[in-house]
């Protein structure tokens, strides 16, 4: 007669363990992804308006147009680096630390435009231009949007 192993089956009821709640990597962006689909499209098109009084562009500021000042520069790249570039790979990875870096770059790069158009103001004879403006509302929709994804971790 064999004798019955003692670990085959347990002896009495097993207790299961209450489940903690996990925190999630992926983000779930819902219909509310349209939003800033359509900033980033904005934002896209405002490159191309332009962005100065005399009439340079988005693109010409990006590539260093010779009387465009230093804050609307880095303005165009923060704004195509985050904007464009950080938000595509947010909506495409869903992974949370992408979408707080976006979140935090799109905050640095509002403040940045900001201070563009601050600059642009500032300046004699010239202003900001409707690209300027249409760009610093795309990130900062798109700033918003972003922390509150960001800030929804569960």
């Amino acid at each position: 007669m064999s004798r019955p192993n003692p670990f085959d089956e347990p002896a009495g009821p097993v207790r299961s363990e209450p489940r903690r709640p996990s925190i999630s990597r992926e983000v779930d962006f819902g219909p509310k992804v349209l939003v800033a689909a359509v900033a980033i499209l904005v934002l896209l098109v405002a490159a191309i308006l332009p962005w100065t009084t005399q009439g340079a562009t988005g693109w010409q500021v990006v590539l260093g147009d010779p009387g465009v000042t230093v804050l609307p520069r880095l303005f165009s790249i923060l704004a195509l680096v985050f904007g464009v570039a950080a938000s595509a790979a947010s909506v495409m990875t869903r992974r949370w630390v992408v979408v707080f870096v976006t979140a935090a770059g799109c905050c640095v790069t509002s403040v940045t435009g900001l201070w563009a158009v601050w600059s642009q103001n500032t300046v004699p004879g010239n202003g900001p231009g409707v690209g300027l403006w249409l760009a610093l509302l795309a990130v900062v929709v798109l700033a918003a949007r972003w922390a509150s994804w960001a800030l929804s971790r569960t």
